[in-house]
C-alpha cells in the first residue's frame, strides 16, 4: 500500500496571533500622532504642502473626469463631466503654480464654513432648544469666533491657518487610533484566551 506522499500535505500554519488586533492600530495611532506633531511644528510648510497636495488631487480627478466624459459620449451628459472635469483641472493647476495665492483661497473657503457652520448651529440650537442645547451654541460661536478670527488676520492667516486644521485633525485621528488600540489591549485581557 502506497504512503501519501507528505510534500502535498498542508504545512502547518502559525498560530494567528491575538496580539495582531491591537498593535497595527497602535502603531498606526503612533505613526499618524508623531505626523500630526511634526505638522503643528511647522504650520507654514504643512499649509503649502497641503495646497499643493490638493492641487495635485484637483488635476488628477479632472483627468479622469475628462477622460470618463469622453469614453461616455453616447450614454450620459458627457459634457457635464468634460466641463467639469476641466475645470477641476484648472484649479489644481491654479494651485500647484500658484501656491500663495491658492493658500488665501483655501483659507477664505475656510473662513467661510467656520462661520456658514457656526451661524447654523447657533440659530438650530438656539430654535430647537434640545437637551444640551448650550453645548451647541456654544460649539456655534466657537466656530463665528474662529473664522471672525482668521478673517481678520487675512493674508497672513493663510500661511498656518490650513496647517493647524491638518495638524490638529492628523494628532486627534492619532490619539484615537491609540486610545482604540488600548481599549482592544484591555478587553483581550480580560477574556481567557488573550
Amino acid at each position: 500500500m502506497a504512503t501519501p506522499d507528505s510534500s502535498l500535505e498542508p504545512s502547518p500554519r502559525r498560530p494567528w496571533s491575538p496580539s495582531a488586533l491591537w498593535t497595527g492600530p497602535f502603531v498606526m495611532g503612533v505613526l499618524v500622532t508623531l505626523l500630526g506633531m511634526l505638522a503643528l511644528f511647522s504650520v507654514t510648510f504643512t499649509s503649502l504642502l497641503s495646497a499643493l497636495f490638493y492641487g495635485a488631487v484637483l488635476m488628477a480627478a479632472g483627468l479622469l473626469e475628462i477622460v470618463h466624459g469622453l469614453r461616455n459620449r453616447d450614454t450620459g451628459p458627457f459634457l457635464l463631466f468634460v466641463l467639469g472635469g476641466l475645470l477641476s483641472f484648472l484649479v489644481g493647476g491654479f494651485l500647484l503654480t500658484q501656491p500663495g495665492a491658492g493658500l488665501v483661497s483655501l483659507t477664505l473657503l475656510l473662513v467661510a464654513y467656520f462661520l456658514a457652520s457656526g451661524f447654523f448651529r447657533i440659530i438650530t440650537a438656539s430654535s430647537d432648544r434640545h437637551p444640551g442645547w448650550g453645548w451647541d451654541f456654544a460649539q456655534g460661536a466657537v466656530s463665528v469666533m474662529l473664522g471672525a478670527l482668521l478673517f481678520s488676520r487675512m493674508p497672513s492667516s493663510s500661511l498656518w491657518a490650513l496647517g493647524v486644521v491638518v495638524g490638529v485633525e492628523l494628532l486627534t485621528r492619532g490619539l484615537s487610533l491609540l486610545a482604540g488600540a488600548f481599549v482592544v489591549r484591555g478587553l483581550m485581557r480580560r477574556t481567557p484566551e488573550g
